[in-house]
């Protein structure tokens, strides 16, 4: 959970066919307003925001819309439902922290995730203290001691807060982190993406045309360096498997060598259950038996 990073490394551990779920509210870029997701609070109906024909909740991404406000409370709370079973179920969260700013709603009169682009003069802005975001998260991590907690600084650059603000925020994140897995040694570590950027990729090369965003050469070797430090040997296994699989699974044979890509997939595909009894490997089955079929359609056409 957390900023659009967290959902670029989510996905690619769901490419893994981990039990997982991403971002399940969407994107955050607030440490604070993460807890507050994760809070699974009762919701005020007097708290949307209309836009339009539509509704949106200021604690939510733009991904929870609805043309009535019911509506949108019901999406809403069958995520929460959704999202408090999976978590304490989950052995693992890890969450990446983008900005200490955050806004605060002049009328509702309290702070809020996401203004949804509603009139500026309706909110005011502001930055979490060290001392917040720590109290915050001491308070979280010990009502959940079954989660080892994976923290990170997003690091992409928050240029809307300005590039002197963005550093101070980046700066109060990195202590925060710092101070929390100080304190929970055994629960909390801290993954250094955001240093990993900053000091091993210092160049513009490893950006996308923006400057501001990691590019796929960049997001590559940040993946690289977080599997190296939390991968088990089972998992590196089945990760060597998944990328020899999806490499048959995209590759077009010549006509007169489909009969070999087929016996070749199934083979892999019988393959799965017996190396990996652990792992739910049901998305790739799927995707094996769809392409063994669409093969075996074409040579009957």
């Amino acid at each position: 959970m957390g900023s659009c990073f967290a959902e670029n490394m989510g996905k690619r551990l769901d490419g893994l066919t981990l039990k997982l779920l991403n971002q399940p509210f969407g994107t955050q870029f607030n440490p604070i307003r993460i807890l507050k997701a994760l809070a699974f609070e009762p919701l005020k109906i007097t708290d949307l925001y209309a836009e339009g024909d539509f509704y949106l909740h200021p604690d939510f991404h733009s991904n929870f819309i609805s043309q009535s406000p019911e509506g949108l409370m019901e999406e809403i709370h069958a995520k929460q439902e959704e999202t408090q079973a999976f978590l304490y179920q989950a052995d693992t969260l890890i969450l990446t922290f983008g900005t200490a700013y955050f806004y605060h709603d002049n009328i509702l009169n309290r702070p809020i995730a996401n203004c949804h682009k509603q009139a500026s003069q309706r909110f005011a802005k502001h930055m979490n203290q060290v001392s917040e975001i720590t109290e915050a998260y001491r308070a979280f991590i010990k009502s959940h001691p079954q989660l080892h907690i994976i923290l990170t600084v997003s690091p992409v650059r928050h240029t809307r807060d300005g590039m002197m603000e963005n550093s101070v925020s980046k700066a109060s994140l990195r202590l925060a982190a710092h101070e929390i897995a100080k304190e929970f040694p055994g629960q909390v570590t801290y993954f250094p993406a955001f240093e990993i950027m900053m000091d091993e990729l210092r160049d513009y090369r490893f950006y996308e045309k923006d400057l501001i965003h990691p590019n796929e050469i960049a997001l590559d070797y940040i993946w690289q360096k977080f599997k190296e430090t939390y991968f088990s040997s089972e998992l590196v296994a089945v990760d060597v498997a998944w990328e020899r699989i999806i490499t048959t699974l995209h590759h077009r044979p010549h006509p007169t060598k489909k009969h070999l890509h087929i016996a070749n997939l199934e083979k892999l595909k019988g393959e799965l259950a017996s190396q990996f009894p652990s792992v739910d490997y049901s998305k790739l089955a799927e995707k094996l038996a769809a392409e063994i079929l669409s093969l075996k359609a074409s040579l009957g056409s």
